[in-house]
């Protein structure tokens, strides 16, 4: 290769600058990737703010880090400038020295880095694309649009301000007075501080660091909802290399109340919010995602799967320059999947616990439920009148055509529409209703009466219970078993 040498071809600065900006960042997750370099600098105090002005307004995240000297902040401040494949400390967040550049380029066209480590001067340095774009270089700016963020960081012994202006991509070129972009970006800021909540929550539980929005603390969101009543069911932890997986299960949304319910998600906030949840070094990259090996399902909403690897394993799970995807190996594929599947049977027995709940002395007895489902030669989904219930078998003359008829009329008439329709709507309706182990005394004298149409008809009493406690909706309150003598 040494004697094949020809030309040294540099990146034209002008397309090259420009390309950075197209990355996929959103305003949320560019944020997210300042912080990270907030974290790795050791700050445990960090401050977002922001002004709306038009196309005059601006965003800065500080904090109190161990800031740096001109050598580090020019290296820090030009692009690809840490070897993704070299070792890092196991509390740095970043990975391709890319980070400040192409989150920062991808909302603003000034960039502004303000640092000072401690017993050093404070320093200053600036990206702007239109000076780069109008001289075609790679000219860094020893510039700042107002001293005031330059005396923020005078006033500390140590740390960095990260400046973002002229934000095209946010703010556009709006003027002050319009109302329409100024609530936009207002609404916007709030889905950034909901987004560091949950990103960095275990950060903040664990008082690593205080995120400070426009001077108020950001109280941390754990997605697995720790501070419910009753607590999640919580798996143990299994240990693969470098990485582990917890599972945790939601109890159902009846049990937490309606307004727990709302507050945590509801749905369809916990149907999305269903499937494994990604960390490096307990900073969340992916939320809710069965990553290809399941899919939402209703039953499976109360599964969720905590995933933590360190910044050892960045390429084995291909790790982006986002930080907000990630891919499991193929070698730890097959743990997750046999883990998702523990989790999701466990979400979807607390459902089948609701509605089958069998009373038996000796665990034999087989449930009849009080309505079937069956897939006819077209495909379709039926529902269809269990035959078989006791109810339905001591209907007076059940084998008669008018009994007959209105069965059949009833099944060809479920309002699945009309469900369907009230489940889109709000899904508390259905999942909030309270199930009690007190049955009412209509219920529980129409399984006295069945009993003794039982006996009645030959059947020992013992049998007739267990046909009774059996089917729905019986099988919900053991009670009742009392009652039949």
């Amino acid at each position: 290769m040494e004697n094949s040498k020809a030309e040294i071809v540099k990146p034209n600065p002008k397309s090259t600058i420009n390309s950075y900006r197209s990355f996929g960042y959103n305003l949320a997750t560019a944020i997210a990737d300042i912080i990270d370099n907030s974290i790795s600098a050791n700050a445990n105090e960090i401050h977002l703010r922001y002004k709306w002005n038009g196309k005059d307004s601006f965003i800065s995240v500080s904090d109190n880090g161990t800031g740096m000297n001109k050598d580090e902040l020019v290296l820090a401040m030009t692009p690809g400038s840490k070897d993704p494949e070299k070792e890092r400390n196991e509390k740095d967040l970043g990975r391709f020295g890319m980070g400040l550049k192409t989150a920062s380029f991808s909302q603003c066209k000034q960039l502004t880095c303000i640092t000072k480590r401690e017993k050093h001067p404070t320093i200053k340095r600036c990206w702007d694309i239109d000076f780069i774009n109008k001289e075609n270089e790679w000219q860094l700016l020893d510039y700042v649009s107002d001293n005031s963020f330059l005396q923020e960081i005078e006033n500390q012994e140590s740390g960095t301000l990260v400046l973002w202006e002229k934000l095209d991509r946010i703010v556009s070129d709006a003027e002050a007075d319009n109302e329409r972009m100024k609530n936009a970006f207002y609404e916007e800021m709030v889905n950034v501080k909901n987004h560091l909540s949950l990103v960095f929550h275990k950060f903040i539980e664990s008082k690593r660091i205080a995120i400070y929005f426009q001077n108020e603390a950001i109280e941390p969101y754990n997605p697995f909802l720790l501070n419910l009543d009753p607590k999640p069911e919580r798996g143990q932890t299994e240990t693969f290399g470098n990485v582990e997986i917890t599972y945790f299960i939601l109890p159902h949304m009846s049990e937490i109340g309606k307004t727990n319910y709302e507050n945590s998600g509801g749905s369809p906030g916990w149907y999305n919010a269903q499937g494994f949840y990604i960390y490096r070094g307990d900073r969340l990259l992916v939320a809710g995602d069965w990553l290809g090996l399941e899919k939402k399902r209703d039953y499976s909403k109360l599964a969720r799967i905590m995933v933590n690897f360190t910044n050892k394993n960045d390429f084995n799970w291909h790790l982006d320059i986002k930080k907000s995807t990630a891919i499991p190996p193929i070698e730890i594929r097959r743990e997750l999947s046999r883990i998702a599947n523990i989790a999701i049977m466990k979400s979807a027995n607390i459902y089948n616990w609701r509605g089958q709940k069998t009373f038996s002395e000796n665990g034999m007895v087989n449930y009849e439920p009080l309505w079937t489902d069956e897939i006819t030669r077209e495909g379709i989904k039926k529902y269809k009148i269990n035959r078989k219930h006791p109810i339905i078998k001591a209907l007076p003359g059940e084998n008669n055509k008018l009994i007959g008829k209105a069965l059949k009329l009833l099944e060809e008439n479920v309002p699945v529409e009309l469900i369907r329709s009230n489940q889109n709507e709000d899904p508390a309706f259905h999942e909030l209703e309270i199930q009690t182990d007190m049955p009412d005394d209509e219920l529980i004298a129409l399984a006295v009466e069945l009993h003794k149409i039982y006996v009645s008809q030959g059947m020992k009493t013992e049998l007739a219970k267990k046909h009774i406690m059996s089917s729905t909706p019986f099988n919900l309150f053991p009670l009742i078993n009392e009652y039949l003598k």
